[in-house]
C-alpha cells in the first residue's frame, strides 16, 4: 500500500445553496495537507448566487495531478458540474 501524499492538481467547492461548483480559493498541495488542514473559518462566495458558503471538506473536492495514478475526482457527489 503507498501512504505517499499524492499531488493534487485543482480544489472544487460545491455551495451548499445553488449546488455550483467552482474553483476553491484555498489550495491544498498533496492529499495530506488537504486531509489534515484546518479549514474551520474559510469562506468563500458562490460566483453563480453570490452567498457566502464555509470552505470545508464536505463540500471541497480535487483532482489529482496527471502523474498521479489512480487519477481524477476525489470527493462526494461529483463531477457532475452544471453550467
Amino acid at each position: 500500500m503507498d501512504d505517499k501524499p499524492k499531488k493534487i492538481k485543482e480544489v472544487t467547492i460545491k455551495c451548499g445553496y445553488c449546488s455550483h461548483r467552482f474553483p476553491s480559493p484555498i489550495f491544498f498541495g498533496n492529499t495530506a495537507a488537504f486531509d489534515t488542514a484546518t479549514t474551520a473559518g474559510n469562506t468563500a462566495q458562490c460566483p453563480k448566487c453570490h452567498r457566502m458558503i464555509h470552505c470545508n471538506r464536505e463540500n471541497m473536492t480535487y483532482v489529482l495531478a496527471d502523474d498521479e495514478k489512480p487519477g481524477g475526482f476525489v470527493g462526494s457527489d461529483f463531477p457532475d458540474n452544471e453550467a
